[in-house]
């Protein structure tokens, strides 16, 4: 496994941010983006990937902001919801190493961050691979989802607890049997840090979503020029597959449903995730 390295700069508004990140492999440059559940990482999530996605490509697995071993601070970028700060997160990250353009796959948040990335700066971005984003619409949908809310409500009253980390990291995936105690702790260890409790990275808006929180309804999407490829899990229950239907507007997506899958389609079905970002991102 590479070391760990960090990249530091500054934000538009003077916020002084941190990113850890390792690089796996040769080739062209994709940026993995993890998800926004607590104690999330870049090496948690894809784990399970980058051995067979970096024969043929230059992988770069970043702690956004706000998670791992990355600042604390998502909200330094000062966009209007955490979903653009993640793009702007993004956008940094790649200035600072040195990358013009590159591949983004993220997973849930990560989803929805690289999407951002994509309507803000178009040039910056050749392909995305999308698993579950945060940001899509569910017709007839009154609340958010469950696991939505537990992971908002992680953080509030009294805080991180194994209890309330389980019942959101069981919802991740389909086969909980998967969810083994050691993942458990290291999320919760993850989770726990004392910085990310004095300024967690993800809340309940205030007053409620607003335009920023439903990006799938954003209209630039429908001329974005990106191919995209969406995985998503027929069980997810965090963000549920149906809420795919508003980003079918982009000209240029494909979308494959996994079955017996959560919002973990990496983590739950790496080898028929691997061969699906494999093709998609080396073929013509």
């Amino acid at each position: 496994m590479p070391d760990k390295r960090t990249v530091e700069g500054c934000t538009d508004i003077g916020q002084p941010w941190r990113i850890s990140y390792q690089v796996h492999g040769a080739g062209p440059d994709v940026v993995m983006l993890h998800g926004g559940g607590p104690g999330a990482t870049g090496a948690s999530n894809y784990g399970k990937n980058v051995g067979a996605l970096s024969e043929r490509h230059r992988l770069w697995v970043i702690d956004f902001p706000g998670w791992g071993e990355s600042s604390k601070n998502l909200n330094a970028f000062g966009a209007a919801g955490p979903f653009q700060n993640g793009g702007l997160a993004v956008k940094a990250f790649m200035d600072a190493v040195g990358l013009a353009k590159a591949h983004l796959v993220g997973n849930s948040f990560g989803g929805s961050a690289a999407l951002c990335l994509a309507m803000d700066d178009p040039d910056r971005v050749d392909r995305l691979v999308l698993m579950g984003p945060g940001g899509g619409v569910v017709a007839g949908a009154k609340a958010p989802t469950d696991g939505v809310k537990r992971l908002l409500a992680y953080y509030l009253d009294d805080g991180p607890t194994i209890e309330k980390l389980t019942a959101f990291v069981e919802l991740l995936v389909f086969d909980r049997s998967l969810i083994t105690p050691e993942i458990l702790k290291a999320r919760f260890d993850a989770s726990n840090d004392p910085e990310i409790r004095a300024n967690p990275p993800l809340l309940p808006p205030p007053g409620g979503p607003g335009k920023e929180t439903f990006i799938s309804l954003d209209p630039r999407l429908a001329t974005l020029p990106h191919r995209a490829l969406f995985v998503w899990g027929i069980q997810d229950e965090v963000n549920p597959a149906a809420g795919m239907e508003p980003f079918r507007v982009m000209p240029n997506a494909d979308f494959v449903l996994l079955t017996h899958c959560g919002h973990w389609a990496q983590w739950e079905h790496p080898d028929r995730f691997n061969d699906l970002v494999d093709s998609f991102l080396s073929n013509p």
